[in-house]
């Protein structure tokens, strides 16, 4: 490099140092750091570091609880929410039986009104006086809302699956139907419904209603069972 623009350039360079401003000495050795500060200042950020750390594993192991505790929660919830949504059709069941045993009963007593009405017949006083006709006509109004009374009815039960038991001609079925009289018939064999003296009823596939029915009993069998009886226990003599 050529010898004047060395001398420039130092030149340029002393008098960049001319022109910053002196530091007092005082300050210049209140800034140096000795190797004793540094580790002092080293020994304070570690402890800090692991102050924090320790605050910081804290508060994760918190959040931690926080956390498993909202999932415990949700899980019972859930728990909770499924029991009470399977217990729904149990209690709208139970809720629901009673009422259905209501509708039948009252369709039983309509089928019995209406049938009370064509067959009956008007008195002889009746037909002296010559009212047939209009007791005639009334009778045929009366029967006409009780038939649309029966048959709305039953349109609501069939709605909910209610059907009526098959019982008459039918073997007795102690899990549907309770005998509560007896008939002789020798045409007929043992255990035969006779009757319906009270019907019963299917709800979705179970017992609603118990049928009551007249269930035969062949006279033979009658007679033998008296003939035992009055013979008492026979005695087998041993030889």
């Amino acid at each position: 490099m050529d010898t004047e623009i060395k001398e420039q350039l130092l030149e340029q360079f002393r008098a960049a140092l001319d022109t910053l401003p002196e530091t007092p000495e005082a300050d210049a050795a209140g800034r140096r750091t000795d190797l004793y500060s540094l580790f002092t200042e080293l020994v304070a950020l570690k402890n800090e570091v692991r102050l924090e750390s320790r605050q910081v594993k804290t508060a994760l192991d918190e959040f931690r609880a926080v956390f498993e505790t909202l999932q415990a929660s949700q899980t019972q919830l859930g728990g909770e929410l499924d029991r009470a949504r399977s217990a729904v059709p149990e209690q709208r069941r139970a809720a629901l039986k009673p009422l259905l045993l209501e509708l039948v009963e009252l369709r039983d007593r309509f089928e019995a009104g209406l049938r009370v009405l064509n067959h009956y017949r008007p008195t002889l006083w009746v037909r002296l006086l010559g009212r047939r006709r209009r007791e005639r006509d009334l009778l045929q109004a009366v029967a006409q809302g009780q038939d649309i009374s029966l048959r709305r009815l039953e349109q609501l039960l069939n709605a909910q699956q209610v059907v009526a038991l098959p019982a008459e001609g039918r073997p007795l079925d102690p899990h549907t139907m309770r005998a509560a009289e007896l008939d002789q018939r020798s045409d007929l064999a043992n255990g035969i419904v006779t009757e319906e003296l009270r019907r019963g009823y299917l709800w979705q596939g179970e017992l609603l209603r118990l049928a009551e029915v007249r269930v035969n009993r062949r006279p033979e069998t009658v007679v033998e069972s008296a003939q035992a009886e009055d013979r008492g226990p026979e005695i087998v003599s041993a030889e």
